[in-house]
């Protein structure tokens, strides 16, 4: 059961905040229906976009397309726990903000969720004024790069990802008609943005799990279609290669 604040109380913190709710996309990892539930239903009527997920897999799935910056995980999920969850985010986007909302008490289990990445660890039951403050502040810490992503996206006219067709349209009118793997690549690349999308991101677009990650498989993926495209535009697509790290479109 969740505690929550008088709604006066929130709306005065709501006003003091540089960072508008509705501006705030926010990822629920949580695997009990109902606390789910009931907390994005409460974040949703603060004004905040969110999105729930019941396991880690359903999360990976969604960052492969869409980047985030804020996500609200608990520590006991089937499957894989939130602790490797969040050492997995953290090692690959250390911008990302972090928050357990875990019935783990402990002092020690704190210390570990801590250590694990987390940027602040509430535990259950939660204030939910409380946890809309942190999301606040840490939205506030993140909200500028996420807003220059999205203006570079938007300002790059040259290439087209057309997700109905299979196609990638170049700046000569020019199409290339792309496999389903290709696509997965691509639709994962530009979402980054202007930020390096690592090997393990771009295996998860695929759908295979971090732990099974053959990376010299991307690596021939992304190779054979720089040369595709190059072959059917004449023109050299904007995939950079980030040595060690991964690729970026752009």
């Amino acid at each position: 059961m969740m505690s929550f604040g008088a709604q006066p109380v929130c709306c005065n913190l709501l006003k003091t905040m540089s960072v508008q709710p509705a501006s705030i996309s926010v990822l629920i990892v949580e695997d009990e229906p109902v606390l789910r539930e009931e907390l994005a239903f409460q974040l949703g009527h603060m004004g905040f976009a969110v999105e729930t997920f019941e396991n880690a897999s359903q999360l990976y799935r969604y960052l492969a397309a869409f980047s985030t910056t804020l996500v609200v995980l608990d520590i006991g999920l089937e499957g894989e726990d939130g602790l490797s969850v969040c050492r997995y985010l953290r090692a690959h986007d250390s911008r990302i903000g972090i928050i357990f909302v875990t019935a783990r008490s402990l002092r020690d289990q704190r210390i570990e969720g801590l250590e694990a990445g987390a940027d602040a660890y509430l535990v259950k039951p939660i204030d939910i004024d409380e946890l809309a403050l942190v999301l606040h502040r840490l939205a506030a810490r993140t909200h500028w790069p996420a807003v220059e992503r999205r203006a570079s996206l938007e300002a790059r006219p040259t290439w087209h990802l057309d997700e109905t067709e299979y196609e990638l349209h170049a700046p000569n009118g020019v199409r290339t008609t792309l496999t389903l793997t290709e696509m997965r690549v691509l639709r994962a690349l530009i979402a980054s943005g202007s930020y390096t999308c690592t090997h393990a991101q771009l295996g998860v677009a695929l759908g295979v799990h971090p732990d099974e990650l053959d990376k010299h498989r991307i690596e021939v993926i992304v190779s054979r279609l720089r040369s595709k495209v190059t072959r059917s535009t004449g023109l050299a697509a904007p995939l950079r290669t980030d040595r060690n790290l991964g690729y970026r479109w752009g």
